[in-house]
């Protein structure tokens, strides 16, 4: 009796110093401050935006990430950025999510509107499909073929990069405007060589045409930013808004970078294209929320293709700083701003 007494006493002390060996060794997480909770009235916010550049926003919006900082956030989903843009202006919605090429587009002196951060970034986003029975094997073949892209868009911006690259130019092609929609069809008809677009629509083109499809990818060549955008006017009287909606992003890219399988698997349910295309998009996928210098660049790049091929009425550059709200992301995540005033 006194034995096994014994033996359960030594099966106490055990477990006792087996408890507090466990205790130390995750007191400091237990002790690790928690995020900020916050109370109140719930702001509302809509957001009017495209997938699956959008990325992050799906990501925040399906775990909570917005709930947790008090947002009860809506989500508008476009076709193209340019139309979630144009919503924004039009009273749909709090902020919108648009490239930079709508913005170069934009009428800056009317539209009072600001950049508040980068939320993804691909270089590799832009494709051309062509015909390969039309003499197409080879980006110099594209010489003299009718070639179809949306108008004023970066696919515009991409083609005109992609000739330059190649020896070529505008003048080189039969340059044709098209809804994006119509591309896929056209090729297959024939109405058109090639097109410049984005993808599902080029995986929709190589379906309809199969071993008679070519497609020309240049990485790097073009780098595709993703913004957030809000009126100047919500932007002034709503900062902590903004500083929320950022900070419940940036948990979203964390979210991205401990958990990539899982955020992968959000978007493809969320966005309804093929898990296929989706992989090839999300690999050229940079999901980081930040405010860079290069930003500033590109836009002030596409500007100037846009004055030299009279595709707009602006006649000089404008300074695009003047459009870049810093303040919010520098609160909040100051190493995310490069971009030097």
């Amino acid at each position: 009796m006194k034995r096994l007494k014994s033996k359960f006493i030594l099966i106490l002390v055990a477990v006792g110093i087996m408890a507090l060996v466990i205790g130390i060794y995750f007191w400091p997480i237990q002790k690790q401050p928690k995020s900020k909770e916050f109370t109140g009235v719930r702001e509302k916010v809509t957001i009017c935006h495209s997938v699956p550049l959008g990325a992050l926003i799906l990501i925040a919006h399906d775990q909570g990430f917005f709930s947790h900082y008090n947002l009860d956030v809506t989500l508008r989903e476009y076709p193209i950025a340019k139309m979630a843009m144009e919503d924004m202006f039009a009273g749909k919605c709090s902020m919108a999510t648009v490239a930079e090429t709508p913005i170069v587009f934009s009428d800056l002196e009317k539209q009072n509107f600001s950049i508040f951060a980068t939320i993804n970034t691909s270089d590799n986003y832009e494709k051309i499909a062509a015909r390969k029975d039309k003499g197409i094997q080879k980006p110099g073949d594209l010489k003299g073929k009718r070639i179809a892209t949306q108008k004023g868009t970066i696919f515009h911006f991409f083609l005109h990069m992609f000739l330059l690259k190649n020896g070529l130019s505008e003048n080189d092609v039969k340059l044709i405007y098209m809804n994006i929609e119509e591309l896929p069809e056209a090729l297959a008809k024939g109405e058109i060589d090639a097109f410049s677009m984005k993808e599902p629509t080029i995986t929709r083109a190589r379906e309809l045409l199969g071993n008679n499809a070519v497609v020309f990818t240049e990485p790097g060549l073009c780098r595709i930013t993703f913004n957030l955008v809000a009126l100047n006017s919500f932007i002034k009287d709503k900062p902590d808004l903004i500083k929320k909606m950022l900070s419940a992003l940036i948990q979203a890219e964390e979210f991205v970078k401990k958990y990539p399988d899982q955020s992968f698997k959000i978007v493809l349910e969320k966005v309804g294209i093929k898990e296929s295309v989706m992989v090839a998009l999300w690999r050229d996928f940079d999901l980081r929320v930040s405010l860079e210098q290069s930003l500033l660049l590109i836009l002030e790049d596409e500007t100037r293709w846009a004055i030299k091929n009279k595709l707009t009425e602006k006649t000089k550059v404008p300074n695009y700083l003047n459009f870049i709200y810093l303040d919010g992301l520098k609160e909040v995540k100051p190493e995310a701003v490069t971009i030097i005033r």
